[in-house]
């Protein structure tokens, strides 16, 4: 991935590292053991630099919303998950996109109550910042969460992002979460990840570490507000506390991302921002202190103002630490150059600019034809020089599909190339979490994670249809499809 033109028939590996790239005939004289991938291609690992392990882990477990057409739809897969519980059981459902409902308005506690009266019901909006429960489930909901509606049950940001403690979500629950999240990961070519995580996530991460149950590299970004006590540690080649997570502002799907204009579909109302310039510059301070890289949720132009302020303000070590943007979806001209000048990493997901920029989709009703223009604007990024990686935020988590969204942007002029693309899925993504010299790409030294794909995705007519045949970290195979 260094240069587009490299590329080679052979690699040797040992002792879990890259050795002696060259042709195969050369390769073969010095191995014990042939893995023959002829006809298959060969990239580094996928890193897949936006995920929340546990919560997918979990969401395997629960009601997938996310392919229903309607509410009524919904509904109907929520009861049938109602009629297998026991008692004390949840019902949970996840991933629900009301933009693509006829009811276009959010479900209200009261229309919950015909899943059960019995039962907490609780169902997450797709973007992870909005949630709706029923009146079982606001009752365990105590009164020290902000932005609960006990009228309507509608819940945003915080408590959303927070319901695995509300629920009681053990440790060994957790530890499994990871595991059955770690195996969805590999089957997607992914071999690290940048997983946010709270204290009892990092807790299960370490003991799974320590049992050697980790064939996944996981950096963890823990939330601010649990990180007092911590600092930076890189506990195993597999696992590492890298930084702080702080969030500026919401979603545009929950209408709660910080604007500085109204949402066209709902005059009167520009957002939330979560942090003002002070809170966010004394957080800045506090992290560099701790030598913390920090990684900032900003999606609305107001929060990256904001953002941007603070930082302009306070970071003394932006360039040695690398704090990253999140999401950064609201990028007008003025920013991206101060983004630059601050040299901030931006951690994006093509996969939201493909699935939500779309003529008449999301984007455009809550932001109008003149926003959506600078929606995810990846080409100006990469003009300006500004390192770019890509994630998933588990909306599917897949690299692939990603990559296919960011070359086929909504936008025409914001697409960018497929070796470019790739790129930011592996090289860029060790550059964000400082492992450049050990992840990313094929180089002799490196660890010996690859993923060996169906066909080159460089020359592919649609990268969604490619397939993922093996996956390997650190020189182990863990997932191996070839049979199939």
């Amino acid at each position: 991935m260094e240069k587009r033109s490299e590329q080679y028939h052979g690699f040797l590996v040992e002792k879990g590292r890259i050795w002696n790239i060259d042709d195969f005939d050369v390769i073969m004289g010095e191995s014990d053991e042939k893995i023959d991938l002829t006809g298959y291609f060969v990239l580094p690992g996928f890193i897949d630099s936006h995920t929340h392990m546990v919560e997918m882990g979990l969401d395997v477990k629960r009601v997938d919303l996310s392919d229903t057409d309607s509410f009524d739809e919904a509904l109907y897969y929520l009861k049938k998950k109602e009629e297998e519980a026991e008692e004390g059981d949840w019902i949970i459902g996840v991933g629900f996109d009301e933009t693509v409902w006829k009811k276009t308005s959010y479900p209200t506690k009261e229309e919950l109550a015909s899943v059960s009266e019995v039962h907490p019901v609780i169902i997450k909006r797709i973007c992870g910042h909005l949630a709706v429960a029923n009146s079982e489930a606001l009752e365990s909901i105590g009164d020290g969460w902000d932005f609960v509606d006990r009228e309507t049950g509608l819940l945003k940001e915080e408590v959303v992002w927070n319901l695995e403690e509300i629920i009681a979500v053990s440790k060994e629950e957790r530890k499994e979460a990871i595991l059955d999240a770690i195996e969805i990961a590999h089957s997607e070519g992914i071999t690290c990840v940048h997983d946010i995580v709270d204290r009892e996530d990092w807790e299960a991460y370490c003991e799974l570490d320590e049992e050697g149950a980790l064939d996944l590299r996981v950096k963890c970004y823990i939330h601010f507000n649990e990180s007092d006590g911590l600092h930076p540690t890189e506990k195993s080649d597999f696992l590492s506390l890298n930084g702080l997570k702080l969030y500026a502002d919401g979603s545009i799907g929950a209408r709660s991302a910080a604007l500085n204009e109204d949402y066209e579909d709902d005059p009167g109302n520009k957002g939330m921002l979560l942090l003002d310039q002070n809170d966010m510059t004394e957080m800045i301070k506090d992290a560099e202190e701790r030598d913390f890289q920090l990684m900032v949720h900003a999606i609305g132009d107001r929060a990256m103002s904001t953002v941007l302020d603070a930082f302009e303000e306070a970071s003394e070590k932006s360039k040695e630490l690398r704090h990253r943007i999140e999401h950064a979806e609201m990028l007008w001209e003025e920013y991206i150059k101060r983004i630059r000048d601050i040299d901030l990493v931006l951690s994006t997901q093509p996969n939201f600019a493909y699935k939500w920029s779309q003529p008449s989709e999301m984007n455009e009703k809550r932001l109008g034809k003149e926003r959506l223009q600078k929606c995810d604007p990846f080409w100006d990024i990469q003009r300006a020089l500004i390192k770019m990686t890509f994630g998933s935020d588990n909306m599917p988590m897949s690299p692939l599909y990603g990559i296919h969204s960011a070359i086929n942007h909504p936008v025409l002029g914001q697409r960018i190339s497929t070796y470019n693309a790739l790129q930011s899925y592996t090289m860029n993504g060790a550059y964000a979490a400082r492992d450049e010299k050990k992840l990313g790409s094929f180089e002799e030294g490196k660890f010996a994670d690859f993923v060996v794909l169906s066909e080159n995705p460089l020359d592919a007519d649609d990268l969604r249809d490619i397939e993922v045949k093996m996956t390997v970290v650190g020189g182990k195979i863990v997932y191996d499809a070839r049979e199939e």
